[in-house]
């Protein structure tokens, strides 16, 4: 891929995450839980990851959450939002290297949503040090289940789309 073919899908993708990560800051919560959110900015990685690959992905998932941050003005939620996102891009990237035949997309998609949830958990009590955080532990792994799974929906038909086009390369 060239660099100028490379450079614009970075940018899409990322422009693509961060107007999904608006939208879905102007919705309605789900649940009255603090937090709780489809993640839905999170597709664009994982789309990176499957039409692009890991280097992609990594960036686009980076770029994404230090702008977003930024455009918020918030410190904390840039920090929540990057160590979620950084180690659930990771763990994604590991099991579609380590394991693509034993988990799909969706299946990826979900061990990220778990991912994301834990870190930034453990990311909040860091600011707070209050252990009391941590009982909100599996109400965060029951919503990333959902999520995760139709973040992975979202994803793989958006890849699936998009796989026929002369528009990617790994």
């Amino acid at each position: 891929m060239t660099d100028t073919r490379r450079v614009t899908n970075l940018a899409l993708l990322v422009s693509v995450g961060l107007v999904l990560s608006i939208i879905e800051s102007a919705l309605p919560p789900l649940l009255p839980l603090p937090g709780a959110r489809i993640g839905l900015a999170n597709i664009a990685g994982v789309i990176a990851l499957y039409l692009f690959g890991a280097s992609m992905a990594l960036e686009v998932t980076v770029l994404r959450a230090l702008i977003g941050g930024l455009l918020r003005g918030s410190v904390v939620g840039l920090f929540l939002s990057f160590s979620g996102g950084l180690a659930s891009i990771l763990v994604m990237i590991a099991l579609f290297a380590l394991f693509e035949k034993a988990f799909s997309i969706i299946g990826v998609s979900v061990a990220g949503a778990v991912t994301h949830n834990v870190i930034q958990l453990f990311a909040a009590y860091l600011l707070v040090r209050n252990t009391a955080l941590f009982y909100y532990m599996p109400y965060l792994i029951l919503i990333a289940a959902p999520t995760g799974l139709f973040v992975g929906f979202a994803a793989r038909r958006v890849t699936f789309s998009l796989e026929n086009l002369p528009l990617h390369s790994r």
